[in-house]
């Protein structure tokens, strides 16, 4: 691991580990998945495969398996893929911002009089019980 930015985005991911109990080095695929779910939620996609490759990278140095082949790393990595390229996590869509605006629309008349109670309704808050 030669590249500052790679040792850094190992230290990283060893630190996210240390906070959450989970170990780092051999890593678990389950740990693995739940890291790349918290990089969905919390970074670009460009820093989560970049992330995965420098696990991989230190797992593969160091003659370990490889953690990205497991099953449970592919589905996670697919789902986090598929979501998105359906664009669900975007929170807007640029057609938006080109939609001329509406006017406002005219306010419904209420021809109903309103009447002022002076008494208050009264409402039982406690339950009844049969003594």
């Amino acid at each position: 691991m030669n590249a500052p930015h790679r040792r850094k985005e190992w230290l990283e991911f060893k630190d996210w580990c240390v906070q959450r109990r989970l170990k780092a080095f051999p890593v678990h695929p389950w740990t693995l998945s739940a890291y790349i779910l918290w990089l969905d939620a919390h970074r670009r996609a460009r820093t989560l495969h970049k992330r995965v490759d420098v696990i991989v990278r230190v797992h593969l140095r160091a003659c370990v398996h490889s953690p990205d082949r497991d099953p449970l790393v592919q589905r996670t990595l697919d789902a986090v893929e598929k979501r998105r390229l359906k664009g669900s996590h975007k929170s807007f869509d640029g057609t938006d911002l080109l939609e001329p605006k509406k006017k406002n629309p005219t306010p419904v008349q209420d021809n109903t009089k309103r009447v002022l109670r002076h008494v208050p309704p009264l409402v039982n808050k406690r339950p009844q019980t049969d003594a």
